[in-house]
């Protein structure tokens, strides 16, 4: 068993960054005959649904196209032609990568390094990217330029505060460390 790392404010940065990307994602509500008519797609119903991953019991629904890349939104939001039925190992192993390179990938937990085999898997995720056929939008087009910028500044001012809070727990860290180290004897 290894000892864990002491945790740093940062290591949260990139949730943050999500946060900052999916509060201003729309979601579309399908409806009933909706929701069925892409279950259909898949070869589901909502009576048995499966990960369209691995074949395993599905926890969660993931979106097929990231809504997340290089810190901005990519233009998919949360609709029912981008969500598919998921398990949990897949969809927090898959995060934002591209679900073609993911699914026969090495990364861990990903359905080919768990051996599963992904080419009937592959096929019916391509006729269901086909059959929804989604583009991304432009989203910042949509709103006033100075508001979109804004959110960023603040998403930025955000994450500089958190660096700046790291370096000053790092200080404190070290003057308990140095503490520990000259009162306690082994």
């Amino acid at each position: 068993m290894k000892y864990r790392k002491p945790h740093k404010i940062t290591q949260r940065t990139s949730s943050m960054t999500n946060s900052f990307v999916q509060a201003v994602i729309p979601w579309v509500e399908p409806s009933r005959q909706e929701r069925a008519e892409a279950l259909a797609k898949l070869d589901m119903t909502e009576e048995a649904m499966k990960c369209v991953y691995c074949d395993g019991k599905a926890t969660d629904w993931d979106h097929l196209r990231p809504l997340v890349k290089n810190k901005r939104p990519t233009g998919y939001i949360s609709d029912y032609k981008n969500l598919v039925p998921s398990c949990g190992l897949c969809n927090q192993s898959k995060g934002a990568s591209e679900w073609k390179s993911w699914i026969d990938g090495p990364a861990p937990n990903s359905p080919k390094s768990r051996g599963v085999n992904t080419k009937p898997r592959s096929e019916k995720l391509e006729r269901f990217e086909a059959w929804g056929n989604v583009q991304p939008k432009n989203l910042a087009e949509m709103v006033p330029s100075e508001l979109w910028a804004e959110h960023w500044e603040n998403l930025e001012s955000l994450i500089d505060s958190i660096k700046k809070s790291q370096s000053h727990a790092a200080k404190i860290q070290q003057a308990i460390q140095r503490y520990f180290s000259d009162h306690h004897s082994a």
